[in-house]
């Protein structure tokens, strides 16, 4: 339940970050296309490390790296909970 509340609000995030990109918002929420672009930096980072544990452990490891682009950690926590041992 709290992953996909954390998806939720991450996909809102990338809502607001865009409509704030397109509308140009002034004050502190014009920051937040900069934002987005460090958190999509951090996402690419993520990506690229776990690559090779997509690779075996995914069906669709393409599909599974856009959706980590997008939600980052609550994504891949579908992941570290096959590999946890109870």
């Amino acid at each position: 339940m709290w992953v996909n509340m954390n998806k939720t609000a991450t996909f809102i995030f990338w809502l607001l970050a865009l409509a704030s990109y397109l509308l140009q918002w002034p004050g502190l929420l014009s920051y937040l296309p900069l934002a987005a672009v460090i958190v999509a930096g951090i996402h690419v980072l993520e990506v690229l490390f776990f690559l090779s544990s997509l690779k075996h452990n995914s069906d669709k490891p393409a599909k599974d790296a856009a959706l980590i682009m997008l939600f980052g950690i609550f994504h891949l926590q579908k992941f570290m909970d096959k590999a946890s041992p109870n």
